[in-house]
């Protein structure tokens, strides 16, 4: 008696399921058919970056399975790039995982990953205003936004474990906090050695200019602000220049991008804060609150 095939766990359907070359009638064009799990194992290994095992990993399937899946997913793109077919996504044997939203209000719950599903209110506080969080992040252990003395004492905390440590600030003239994180075009990174600023150096930094001419630097995927691929690949760029950093301080960024950051391990600090070294000063003392409100 054969083996039966084991679903793969996929974190969603993709939103566009076919590709084709311009100006070719679809009539008298080849097609490579691609499943979900084949996209997600594309996902996780050249997208996310993650090793065969890790990917094997959130896939919930045997690491000679993932590489399978990703060696036959990748052969139909070259052959579809290279012979000039269209690329259909569709069908598998999948199932989804459990999705994460956030409201407006900083609170998060798990929901099922069907679209058809999806919650139009916050269970907590009623709000319509949500957002789905990026579907590799463990759950919070918290309900609500810190606020207050609350913020303070976790950061105390904080900030005991970790004395060195380096910090990026997004600037525009090297001496404020840039309020748009996505327009900003330096980073000022410090580091910090036994909770002292021991250094600093000014990096560039990928910004909304640099991708001129692409599609629209908010572009919406399943209608959600800066979760699509193009803002995820876009997030991933700006990433690059600081992946040494532990912390981002800016004066503001959308949520999708904040998201992005913290996927990075990289933890998003959004103040109201203008000059840079008060900001590093109140930092480091555990005395810079994270204003949610000012996500966008």
């Amino acid at each position: 008696m054969s083996r039966p095939f084991k679903c793969c766990r996929v974190c969603c359907v993709p939103g566009v399921t076919y590709f084709k070359p311009a100006g070719i009638p679809l009539r008298v064009l080849d097609e490579n058919r691609i499943s979900v799990e084949e996209m997600e194992a594309i996902r996780l290994r050249d997208l996310e970056h993650l090793e065969q095992v890790q990917g094997a990993q959130k896939m919930n399937i045997s690491r000679p399975t993932f590489q399978r899946i990703l060696a036959s997913a990748r052969k139909k793109i070259a052959d579809s790039l290279l012979s000039g077919k269209a690329l259909r996504i569709e069908g598998g044997n999948y199932e989804l995982a459990a999705s994460r939203f956030r409201c407006s209000a900083g609170h998060e719950w798990d929901a099922p990953s069907d679209v058809s599903q999806n919650p139009k209110l916050c269970p907590i506080c009623s709000t319509s205003n949500i957002f789905p969080t990026p579907a590799e992040r463990e759950p919070s252990t918290k309900t609500a936004p810190l606020v207050g003395e609350e913020i303070v004492t976790q950061l105390d905390q904080k900030y005991v474990e970790e004395k060195d440590m380096k910090i990026a600030v997004v600037t525009e003239d090297e001496l404020t906090i840039s309020q748009h994180f996505g327009r900003a075009p330096w980073y000022m990174v410090f580091t910090v050695e036994n909770k002292k600023i021991s250094g600093k150096e000014k990096r560039a930094k990928m910004g909304h200019s640099h991708f001129a001419g692409q599609e629209g630097p908010h572009a919406t995927g399943g209608g959600q602000h800066g979760y699509d691929m193009v803002s995820q690949n876009r997030h991933a760029s700006m990433a690059d220049a600081i992946a040494d950093c532990q912390v981002l301080i800016a004066g503001g960024m959308g949520m999708g991008a904040f998201d992005s950051m913290k996927s990075y391990n990289i933890e998003p600090v959004v103040t109201d804060v203008k000059n840079i070294e008060e900001a590093i000063k109140l930092y480091l003392q555990g005395k810079l609150p994270n204003l949610m409100e000012r996500l966008h």
